[in-house]
């Protein structure tokens, strides 16, 4: 898709791309907890979801989260789609947690890849940049804004890359994840030399693994550094791999920290046995863990983005 050097457009001072290269590596979770995280904080925050999966860890289309902006739904992707392809402003959903709103993904987002293709014969590399010209009338609304990326197509995921500043790279530990990441490499690269100058990659970190296994993550440190370059800084915290909260935790449209918070007055296990309650409806203690291991991982990556330059 990039060929010829094209006039940048300068980013948004903290705007954050988590990109990997490859799906599947927990891209998008991570991507929602850092956005969620920031509004927290109590900054102003905008979660982009640039990529055709049909992600909902905050619950948006199944619980009817946020603020619906006037007009045509903008619900799987089209909110996004239609901004492309009509060269308008995004239109996000309004206040899916407080200080938080949302550009949802989804399955109109894979057409624009077509869309893409085409203006790109016509208009060049500057085709890239298509994301960053429709987020630049709203981003001056927004102290963050996080990017979760497309990791199934290198036309979208350069449309994130042309509008971050900051690259973010998780990975888990097997094979097809790391050579996932010379993908999201390349891309970066090219992205970095003709469209986006101000594109830098803040840290790599291991993903969804076994925290004692240190020698393991010794290698994989090995691994990333082979792949993205000897000088990428690699964060040291590892969140621990727990599939039932998390997956709990989704289901419900939850980020872990909110999920957590239902602990003290959940169901138990006794009242399952009694029949009072469904199996559902105990929130398992391991969700604790997971919430800290969460928020230590926000803050490590908020404190690498600062120090990229």
């Amino acid at each position: 898709m990039l060929n010829d050097p094209v006039e940048p457009i300068e980013p948004p001072e903290d705007s954050i791309m988590i990109g990997t290269g490859k799906g599947g590596v927990g891209k998008s979770t991570i991507a929602a907890h850092l956005a969620g995280h920031s509004a927290a904080e109590g900054l102003r925050t905008l979660l982009v979801c640039v990529t055709s999966q049909d992600d909902d860890d905050l619950g948006i289309k199944r619980f009817n989260r946020g603020i619906q902006p006037d007009g045509p739904s903008v619900l799987d992707g089209q909110g996004i789609y239609r901004a492309i392809s009509e060269r308008t402003a995004l239109k996000p959903i309004r206040e899916v947690r407080p200080n938080l709103d949302v550009v949802p993904g989804g399955a109109a987002v894979g057409e624009l890849v077509q869309l893409l293709m085409h203006r790109m014969m016509a208009e060049g590399v500057g085709v890239a940049l298509t994301l960053a010209r429709s987020l630049a009338p709203i981003a001056p609304w927004y102290d963050r804004i996080v990017f979760d990326s497309a990791p199934e197509n290198d036309s979208l995921e350069q449309l994130a890359a042309g509008a971050a500043r900051r690259l973010v790279v998780p990975t888990r530990s097997d094979d097809s994840s790391i050579s996932g990441m010379k993908r999201i490499a390349r891309n970066f690269q090219a992205v970095r030399r003709q469209v986006n100058p101000s594109l830098r990659v803040a840290g790599a970190f291991l993903y969804a693994s076994n925290p004692t296994a240190t020698s393991m993550h010794s290698e994989v440190k090995d691994d990333i550094r082979a792949v993205l370059g000897t000088s990428t800084p690699i964060l040291s915290k590892v969140v621990g791999y727990r599939e039932k909260p998390a997956r709990n935790a989704r289901k419900k449209g939850l980020l872990f920290s909110e999920y957590a918070e239902m602990l003290p007055t959940s169901a138990r296990s006794y009242d399952v046995a009694a029949g009072r309650a469904k199996v559902a409806d105990v929130v398992p203690d391991a969700i604790v863990g997971l919430a800290d291991d969460m928020r230590e991982l926000n803050n490590e990556i908020l404190l690498y983005c600062g120090r990229a330059n």
